[in-house]
């Protein structure tokens, strides 16, 4: 279906009026003529004058009205067409959008084709990685950043790929507040002693000040492309003391270990935006928990050679070791 645009309708509106203003023209002059036909003119005459004041009368009232008209038409027109040229099409609430599978990326899967301006239209908030391993990725507030591996964050454009991510339009479904401090271990059983339903997927938001908190990032991959147990060696670890900031990041059932990570998997992002990296350990003094039940789990395949030819297995053991300055 399509809809006439606001110059259309004040076109229809201006050749209205005319129309209106033409017929009460036609029965004035109606009048006139009888006018002068009539032996009692003078009778008339009142009675034309009568008649021209209550045309003149309706001719305003039915222009004012038109107008009245025109405006809201065109007010609704003009919203209308300002909501569909949005760019970003507004994700469905908690539902998790994800590209590429945890098993492709422990075997060295590290080019993909989903672009970062892609990842905004399916949510407001996520994580991952970016082509050839180049960083850690966060999504936040629609706005994407890397966590270079000598520590550095920057924002990055549309146009930068990643070879996995998982992003959500995030709105929290319960809130937990945090007003003691806790370590990493502390606070994601504080979590899950509060929530308990572990066949489901979740995500967290947690915001708040943190003693300390100690990050990862790794750096850049060459051709041929070594596995991720390997790659992960060469790796940047950061330790920040008393920043203000936000984890984010989910936590997957173990039924689900081969597309993501089974367990907390959270990435911090500091409140200037100057710190940040794959989350190790931390100590949170004060903060708040936000938490979104995941309703829907879509996951893109990508399709290139390196992704299809290679065989996808996870291994345990290799994450928990990857995993395992966490603490």
């Amino acid at each position: 279906m399509q809809f006439a645009g606001p110059g259309a309708i004040v076109w229809i509106n201006y050749l209205t009026i005319k129309k209106i203003e033409f017929e009460l023209q036609q029965s004035v002059d109606k009048h006139s003529k009888h006018l002068n036909r009539s032996k009692s003119g003078s009778k008339y005459s009142c009675k034309i004058i009568r008649f021209a004041a209550w045309t003149n009368k309706t001719k305003s009232f039915n222009m004012r009205t038109i107008a009245a008209y025109s405006l809201t038409i065109i007010t609704i027109f003009i919203l209308w067409d300002c909501h569909y040229q949005n760019p970003i099409k507004e994700a469905k609430t908690n539902t998790i959008s994800q590209y590429s599978t945890l098993s492709a990326l422990l075997e060295g899967v590290y080019d993909g084709e989903m672009t970062a301006g892609e990842l905004k239209m399916q949510g407001n908030y996520g994580i991952g990685t970016f082509n050839a391993l180049d960083g850690e990725l966060i999504l936040a507030d629609r706005e994407c950043y890397r966590v270079c591996s000598d520590g550095k964050v920057i924002k990055v454009s549309d146009t930068e790929k990643t070879p996995f991510a998982a992003v959500c339009s995030f709105a929290p479904d319960t809130i937990i507040q945090i007003n003691q401090p806790v370590n990493l271990r502390e606070l994601e059983n504080r979590i899950d002693s509060a929530i308990r339903k572990p066949n489901l997927i979740f995500a967290y938001k947690i915001t708040g000040s943190f003693d300390t908190i100690v990050t990862r990032s790794v750096p850049k991959q060459e051709k041929p492309y070594k596995r991720l147990i390997e790659a992960y060696k060469q790796q940047g670890v950061f330790t920040y003391f008393h920043q203000k900031g936000m984890l984010f990041g989910y936590k997957f059932p173990a039924y689900l270990k081969d597309v993501n990570m089974d367990g907390f998997h959270l990435h911090f992002l500091s409140s200037d935006k100057s710190k940040g990296g794959h989350l190790l350990n931390c100590y949170l003094t004060v903060g708040e928990v936000s938490v979104a039940y995941i309703r829907n789990y879509a996951l893109q395949i990508p399709d290139n050679s390196h992704f299809n030819t290679t065989i996808l297995t996870n291994k345990k053991s290799e994450l928990l070791k990857i995993e395992g300055a966490r603490k």
